[in-house]
């Protein structure tokens, strides 16, 4: 399954995954009920968490591992 990542350095990518959390390079991007319509399909969005990036400190809180 392919998603389409929204938010971040990553903002308009799609990339393979699912789940409730998507990793992109360095960044996390959480689950939303959206989604986006992208070359003539619709993929589900992630929105980024930019507590979770490396630039903002990535793994310096529990709940970013």
């Amino acid at each position: 399954m392919e998603v389409l990542l929204r938010g971040g350095p990553g903002d308009g990518q799609v990339v393979p995954g699912g789940g409730e959390i998507v990793a992109w390079r360095a960044c996390l991007y959480e689950i939303t009920l959206e989604f986006g319509h992208l070359r003539e399909r619709d993929l589900r969005v992630y929105r980024h968490r930019s507590d979770c990036c490396e630039a903002f400190g990535r793994g310096a809180e529990d709940r970013c591992e």
